[in-house]
Formats: C-alpha cells, structure tokens, sequence
C-alpha cells in the first residue's frame, strides 16, 4: 500500500495529465455512483490495466495481468454465476486466513462484498483485472461448471427415457444440444484445435489441444457419450446407424459472430466411437499472410516467388497438424483474383472460401483425387490445389498438369524439404519429370511460443550448446509458468521453415538423380536456410526455447 494518494501515482507515473484527473473528479462529483477509476477507464485517457496498477499500488491489491487462472475449480462454486456477472467479478482462491479473493475492476463497490459474503459464507479480499480478462474468465470457468451440470441433466434425461426404450431419440433434446454447444465455445475461447472425445470402460475423457498439447476438459457417463456422438452424426451429416467403421463429416458453428468450420472423424473403439471435433482457420476470424505465419523476411522472399510463378509444382510438407493446410489457404487466398480460375481437390473441404471452386473427395463413389484432378484440368484452370499427394497416380497427374501450364499447390508428407525430391521419386515419378515439373518445396513444424510475460533468461551449458549446435550461444529463455499462459510456460504457437527452390542446377542434378545429402549439401552452399538453423535463431531472438528444438527438429539436424 503506497502512501501517495490515488491521483497522485497516475500524475507520477504519467498515466494521466493534471487536466484530465480535474476532468475525472468533476465527472465522479456530477455522477457519485461511479468511483474515480471508473471514470478514468470510461474517459479512454489511458490503459484500463494502467488504472488498475495504480488503483493497485494505492489499495496495496494484486494486479493480474492477460489471463485469469484459477486452480482450483471448486472456488467458482462459491459465487453464483448470476452475481459474477452482475459485478463483473469472479472468485479467485481462498487465502490462509480463509478470505475469498474475488476478483474486480471496483474494490470501491461496497455491494460486490455484500453479495459475495452473503452468497459464501466468508470475508471477502479483492484482486485487480481488466473488463475483458474478468468477463473470459467467466465464460470460461462458468463454463465448466455449466457443461457438468449439463452432463448430470443429459443423465437424468436417459434414465427416464431408458424406461421408454427411447434413447436415440433423445439426441436433439436441449440438455445434449447445449452439452455440444458448450464444448465447442469453450474450445474456441480457449484456442483450442481439437476436441477429443474418448471412451474407457466406465467413463468418457474429453480432452482439448491447445498449443499442440491435449489437456483434460471434463469427464462424462458411457450412456451421455452415446447421445454426444449421435448428436455430432447428425450434424455432420454422418449415418447414425453406422457404428462399426469410421466415418468423417463436417457442420458449422457461429459463435461471437464468428463462423466456426468443425470437421468430426469418428472411430470404433472397444468401448464405443472415439470422435475428434477439428477446429479450422475460419476460427481465426481473419485472413493472415505469410509474415504472421512465422516465415522470416528472406523465406516469404523465396516462397512467394515460387508460388507466383505461372505453373509448376509447389509442395508444403511437414507431418500430420504442422499447419500445412493453413499456409496451403494463406497462398489461395493471396492468389485468388478475379482473373484466376482456382479449383481445389480435397478430403474433406477444411475451409469454404469464396471465389474458390472446392471439389470434396468421394471415393466411394469414384470420385478419387486422380479422377477429380483428370477432370479438373478439363475445366481451364490457372490454379490447381490438390489436399495431398498420396499415390502415383495422383503424382503423375500433378506433374504432367505442371509442364502443361498449370500451378499446382499440394501437400507431401516428408520430413523435409531435400527428402521430398526423393520421395516423388520413390512414388515411381521419373525424375526428368520431377526436375521439370517441381518448382519449389516448402517443408514446416509448429513450435510453441514462449510467454512473453514470465519467460526467464539462463545461462547455458555446454550440454545444451551442443545439443543446438551453437557453441557461441551463451544463454537462451526458458518457460516457467503464470496465469497468462495457464502456468504451461507457453502462448500460442508458430511455424519454422525451409524453403528449397529449384534452379537449373539443381534440375540437372535431379535428372541425374542426385541424392538427397548432395541435394541438401548444394542448397546449404547456396544460402537454403534449414529448419534447426531456422528454430535456433528464434531461440536466439527469445521466442522458443531449447525444449522445442529437441522436440521438433532435433532428430534433423
């Protein structure tokens, strides 16, 4: 608790200027139902959080900044939803003394403790937050209390209707539409990429991936995780009554206004159809370039000149969930012009986008990427996008579409960007054909960005300078964990590259099949950034940290 006095420490920090705190009390006379910070933070003078620091720094209060975590999940049950959302406020943990700390944007309001108190049982201490830090908790943890509570009314629900022999037909009743509901807002509040939904012998796990790594979400009965999946089915237009063979659909979901692209794969397990719910790049809610995908400067130099180029094969490779399909769309849609006829091939359509013809795969009914792409080209297209190259056919197609005039954008999975060469080859693709026919090859990895916000500096040891490969290093970040980043030490993800661009050179040496190490030899000669060199300089610039390049490339390099 400082002793300055409130107005004070904001004219000492140069939060605000004496003007507009004259401005805030003449305004907090005129309307004595808002407290001095109130009215700063309505006046947009300054930072909310700013305010709050200094409110903070006068009141002696913690100030949270980013997100709010809570550990202990039992904590929510003591404030009703409807008094959180009342004041805007959410508990936070119970202190040793045995006080709640709620947390606030107005410790002034003498009726946030009175309802609190009277809805806990106990003393009340607050924390700082933002608006907007305050309300995603809320949505977030209510939400977790909500979706059990859902749970137990879908239960209760199936023990009457057991007693009708009428289960199925339960599945559009609104305690299991609002069960699904839930789960998908709460995987796209917390930026989630996948829902799983798995079942074991006497209960369900449903667990969420958030930044490449599955975190539990909630526990169900067998009997709910049977009207869940009967729900997903039929949403995603999939045949209810198949339960033995694994089945793909897509729906979509708008929440906040945002328009939300699910594409659900169900599995039979020996306990019952595991399902996977993939959240797609239409949850961004914008459009991103190659720049916020992660690719440095020099790297979207070499790629969009390959990717402008009037045909030829452009490749993307990296292993299942390394966002290949999203650089795949980021290139679509810087090419899609009026002046471009765009058709794709792909299983399942991930992303509707306008001004796009998009052909989904049906091999059941023959409609397999080497038939779509035979009568493709048929169709005068400039730009042909085909979701995966998985066999010959397909290959040769691909190519010979190249040297006759078109762009060809596909997907390979290869573990880098000098292996892809060879595996074409290997597919049975002649390599004369490979050298004329492949412009260029883009191999990626997703790695977790470091917190900015609690990430600490350390020296390194001569183990870990090896391990990297940088015996000048001398220190890097390392993850430690707070509650903007749900103590993982991690916030959000990018992508590191490599890009190899073939000139006449490396054609000729294709033709007279080169291996891949000459390959990779010649590249490194001519400038080719790998993806190790790519990750260790992030790591020197404080993005990752040593655990990733382990995880990500250190096999590679």
């Amino acid at each position: 608790m400082s002793k300055l006095k409130f107005g004070q420490i904001l004219l000492q920090n140069g939060y605000v200027t004496p003007d507009q705190l004259k401005q805030a009390r003449d305004m907090t006379i005129k309307n004595p139902r808002m407290s001095i910070s109130e009215t700063l933070i309505s006046m947009n003078v300054t930072a909310e959080i700013n305010i709050l620091s200094a409110l903070g720094e006068r009141m002696g209060l913690e100030v949270i900044e980013g997100n709010i975590f809570i550990s202990d999940n039992d904590v929510i049950k003591l404030v009703p939803e409807k008094i959180a959302r009342k004041h805007n406020i959410i508990p936070y943990k119970i202190r040793e003394d045995g006080r709640l700390v709620v947390v606030t944007r107005d410790p002034t309001n003498m009726e946030i403790e009175l309802d609190v108190k009277a809805s806990s049982g106990r003393d009340v201490y607050f924390a700082l937050a933002t608006k907007k830090s305050i309300e995603d908790a809320i949505e977030k943890y209510y939400a977790n209390i909500s979706a059990q509570n859902i749970a137990g009314e879908v239960e209760d629900e199936q023990e009457d209707s057991q007693q009708q022999n009428d289960i199925d037909s339960r599945v559009d009743s609104a305690p299991i539409v609002k069960l699904l509901n839930t789960l998908v807002q709460q995987a796209y509040l917390r930026k989630a990429s996948d829902i799983h939904i798995e079942p074991f012998k006497d209960v369900v796990i449903i667990r969420m991936r958030m930044d490449g790594d599955l975190q539990e979400y909630m526990r169900i009965t067998p009997s709910t995780h049977r009207s869940l999946i009967t729900r997903l089915k039929i949403l995603s237009n999939m045949n209810i009554a198949e339960k033995r063979i694994p089945l793909d659909g897509r729906f979509d979901y708008t929440f906040e206004g945002v328009t939300i692209d699910i594409r659900v794969s169900t599995l039979p397990t020996v306990y019952g159809e595991k399902a996977v719910l993939r959240l797609l790049g239409t949850a961004l809610g914008k459009q991103v370039g190659l720049h916020e995908l992660g690719m440095t400067e020099e790297n979207v130099k070499v790629f969009e000149h390959i990717c402008n180029a009037p045909n030829g094969v452009v490749l993307v490779t990296g292993p299942t969930g390394s966002g290949k399909s999203t650089t795949l769309y980021t290139v679509l849609s810087e090419l899609n012009k009026p002046t471009h006829n765009i058709t794709t091939v792909e299983d399942p359509v991930e992303k509707r986008v306008m001004g796009i013809n998009q052909v989904q795969i049906n091999e059941k009914a023959g409609m397999t990427f080497a038939a779509a792409l035979r009568s493709i080209l048929r169709q005068d297209p400039d730009v042909v996008m085909v979701g995966e190259i998985r066999d010959f056919e397909t290959a040769e197609i691909a190519m010979r579409a190249a040297i006759t005039g078109h762009l060809v954008l596909s997907t390979l999975h290869t573990n880098d960007a000098c292996a892809t060469i060879a595996r074409l080859i290997d597919m049975g693709i002649a390599p004369y054909l490979v050298a004329a026919a492949v412009n260029g090859v883009l191999a990626q990895r997703l790695v977790k960005r470091l917190c900015p916000k609690c990430k600490k500096l350390k020296e390194l040891t001569l183990d870990e300078k090896r391990i990297i490969n940088a015996p000048d290093m001398q220190t890097a970040y390392y993850p430690v964990g707070c509650a903007s980043c749900n103590y993982t030490g991690y916030s959000g993800r990018f992508a590191i590259h490599e890009v190899l661009e073939l000139n006449t050179e490396l054609r000729q040496m294709i033709t007279k099949n080169a291996s891949t190490d000459e390959i990779r030899e010649y590249a490194s000669k001519h400038g080719m950034e790998f993806m190790d060199e790519n990750i260790r300089r992030r790591i020197r610039e404080g993005d990752t940290s040593i655990e990733e390049y382990v995880r990500t490339v250190f096999t590679m390099a």
